[in-house]
């Protein structure tokens, strides 16, 4: 019986489509299906009902019944009528009208989603897929949630009028009433907006609005404009109240292989020179990939005035650098051209405290040896440096390292032999240096033997592998330490890192020559209740040569700092880490990091305690020891606390240091709105420049931009 009712619909179905010549029947595409289908062959319209489905171009209508009139080429569809664009637009109503291409569609009723969650309901729709729909007495919402259903979105918009521009992807309404959570918070005559289709548009962006004791009220109202497909610019004017105004201006351009972006900061405020000052900054930045495989980047920083970007919160930074970097980098080689000039924006930075490079040249290539497990690197480097704490000098590098490892059972021995050539052109220097101006050159030769057995250790809860590891180094070559600036070791502290280095110290200026053995040992488990477990304890001992100079806490003990480090991650949401170096003579720490980090509920925590050794700090009173907490909280509907407090504990203090704090909100599942209030403190001063707390409120609404208002009270630091 079924089947002779589907031979019966798809027989009028043919029929039917046979009179549908000139307007349905143009699209070759066009489907049709229904439960029913009576023909007019008279004027040749056609009636359908029960499950009515039409598809055409990508576009589908359905509906309980639809009349179609030859005569007039349209169509009207009664009954659960729901229309669903190519692009995944939904369109529903009770009552619709549409013409044979289905771009032109009239509805009562109508209630419209769109791909990305907003929607659109309307008395009245006029909708033209293709040029301008108008809506009448309607409702536009961002928030993507049920509201056939009866869910609130968490803000809508209610307009007597709106039209949607599909050419120019702008939506219009006039006569409008924001409405947040049903309750009403504003009205306008006229809002226009992006569509959700828009990656840019230019127009004014949110405003913002701060309340400052030291500036005043400040209000500021960027303007973006699209220039064309890669260009863009921004201005952004900020009017303070009692201290001047400011203009910045953000260019950005793009081309196949490149980039610009960049900011000019313009200003006539007060600074701590005088009540008005012209003042300007650049940040600009280029990015390229040229030739075979060269990434350049370029970046040039620059302020007229030290403090002005800072106490008008343009940028936080004390130093700006500017600096050109070429890199290659290929499957054995490795290039890299440098130049570079720093901007000290401390009262204390002076033109022979601010480096300049021009340039720094380096080539590394690694090698196979002559056969399997050796390996030979050579770099050779070439720099000129200048304003670096008084000191003017360039120095050419070569270094040659040849690394054997040979394997014999489960013993590892690793060889390695290397020379170190510098020559120095050293062409100025502080008055209170000991150090020489002069030519110098020295040649360093290397070598050491290591050896490594790795032993597994396994039962029924846990498993392990245990490495001790000892080597024996020998640095020849003349001593130089005292006539040569140390310019690129002079952060040296032993480490896990450089603890077996052939030169422990990285750079080229320190030099130390001498004997010594270097022993640690490493290991890695995994244990049923501790999870995964690493550690490491290691030092050095000093057979021949001078010690260290100025780059260690205990320079005359033969033992170096015993270094340490463990790690702990459980099956549980925690996980603690601690890294330290102990003098050896009585486990002093000089340096220690600690951190535990985890959850437990919704509040997820982090605790950082760092302290160093105040010799390391020829300023410093005491030894240097902080404490940072941060907590979060998700809280109900979406909302989540958060905050950092750092206390400075050095020399027994319990001072109460930066601190930062935020409330947000996302909007939950409805992805329209997101809200937030930070607070943070700023305990930085510099001459006109004084510590403060700030307060930071932003809501930002979906398509609509965001509304932004800072409270800034400043304070005495305690």
């Amino acid at each position: 019986m079924m089947f002779h009712r589907v031979l019966r619909i798809l027989a009028l179905l043919i029929l039917g489509l046979g009179f549908i010549t000139p307007s349905f029947a143009a699209e070759t595409d066009i489907s049709f299906e229904a439960d029913s289908v009576i023909i007019n062959e008279e004027d040749g319209s056609l009636f359908a009902t029960g499950n009515v489905i039409m598809k055409q171009a990508g576009m589908t209508l359905s509906a309980d019944e639809v009349r179609y009139n030859k005569t007039e080429g349209r169509a009207v569809a009664k009954g659960n009528v729901v229309f669903v664009e190519a692009d995944g637009a939904t369109h529903k109503s009770d009552v619709m009208t549409l013409d044979s291409e289905f771009t032109h569609i009239v509805a009562e009723t109508l209630r419209s989603r769109y791909p990305d969650g907003s929607f659109f309901t309307a008395k009245d729709g006029d909708i033209k897929t293709k040029s301008v729909s108008i809506f009448d007495g309607s409702r536009f919402s961002a928030c993507n949630c049920d509201f056939e259903n009866g869910e609130t979105p968490i803000w809508d918009l209610r307009a007597t009028s709106t039209r949607h521009n599909v050419e120019t992807k702008t939506i219009i309404h006039r006569n409008v009433r924001m409405h947040i959570m049903n309750l009403p918070v504003g009205y306008l005559p006229y809002l226009a907006h992006p569509d959700w289709t828009v990656r840019r548009r230019s127009g004014f962006l949110t405003p913002t609005f701060l309340i400052n004791s030291d500036l005043g009220f400040t209000a500021s109202i960027p303007y973006f404009q699209v220039i064309d497909d890669t260009r863009d610019v921004e201005f952004t004017p900020f009017l303070y109240q009692r201290r001047g105004k400011a203009l910045r201006t953000r260019y950005r351009q793009n081309w196949d292989d490149s980039e610009l972006n960049m900011s000019l900061y313009t200003a006539s405020v007060e600074t701590f020179k005088k009540n008005r000052e012209s003042v300007a900054a650049i940040d600009a930045g280029y990015g390229a990939r040229i030739g075979n495989g060269w990434d350049v980047k370029a970046r040039f920083r620059r302020a007229s005035q030290d403090t002005f970007m800072r106490r008008y919160k343009f940028n936080g930074d004390t130093k700006l650098q500017s600096d050109v970097v070429a890199e290659r980098l290929k499957q054995d080689r490795y290039y890299r051209v440098e130049m570079s000039d720093i901007q000290g924006l401390n009262a204390a930075d002076t033109p022979d405290r601010e480096p300049t490079i021009l340039p720094h040249v380096v080539y590394e290539k690694v090698a196979p040896g002559m056969r399997s497990g050796q390996r030979i690197r050579t770099e050779i480097s070439a720099i000129q440096v200048d304003n670096d704490e008084g000191h003017n000098m360039s120095r050419w590098t070569g270094n040659l390292e040849l690394h054997d490892e040979i394997r014999t059972g489960r013993v590892v021995t690793d060889l390695k032999a290397g020379a170190i050539g510098t020559y120095y052109s050293i062409q100025k220097k502080p008055s209170d240096a000991t150090t020489k101006t002069d030519d110098l050159g020295r040649i360093t030769p290397q070598v050491s033997a290591g050896w490594r057995l790795p032993i597994a250790v396994t039962s029924n809860s846990r498993s392990a592998i245990v490495e001790p590891r000892l080597q024996f180094v020998h640095v020849g070559g003349p001593d130089m330490t005292d006539d040569i600036p140390n310019r690129d070791s002079a952060d040296y502290r032993i480490d896990e890192g450089n603890l077996f280095l052939l030169n422990r110290y990285q750079g080229y200026d320190y030099l130390r020559p001498g004997s010594r053995a270097d022993m640690g040992v490493s290991a890695v488990a995994q244990d049923a209740v501790l999870g995964e477990v690493s550690g490491f304890i290691g030092a050095s001992y000093r057979i021949s040569g001078k010690a260290t100079k100025g780059l260690a806490v205990n320079e005359r003990d033969a033992v170096s700092d015993i270094v340490a480090s463990l790690s702990v991650n459980p099956d549980l949401p925690i996980a603690v880490s601690w890294a330290g170096r102990m003098a050896s003579s009585d486990l002093t720490l000089n340096e220690s990091r600690t951190n535990i980090a985890g959850t437990y509920g919704k509040l997820g925590y982090a605790v950082e305690h760092q302290q160093l050794a105040k010799s390391y700090f020829t300023s410093a009173a005491s030894n240097l020891e902080e404490l940072k907490l941060t907590l979060s909280y998700d809280l109900p509907k979406g909302w989540t606390a958060k905050g950092t407090q750092v206390w400075d504990l050095s020399n027994g203090r319990r001072k109460r240091d930066s601190a930062t704090a935020a409330l947000q909100w996302t909007g939950g599942i409805q992805d329209c709105l997101t809200f937030n209030l930070d607070y943070d403190r700023d305990v930085e001063s510099d001459r006109d420049i004084s510590a403060s707390d700030q307060f930071m409120l932003t809501i930002n609404f979906k398509y609509l931009g965001s509304i932004t208002q800072k409270d800034i009270w400043k304070t005495k630091s305690p």
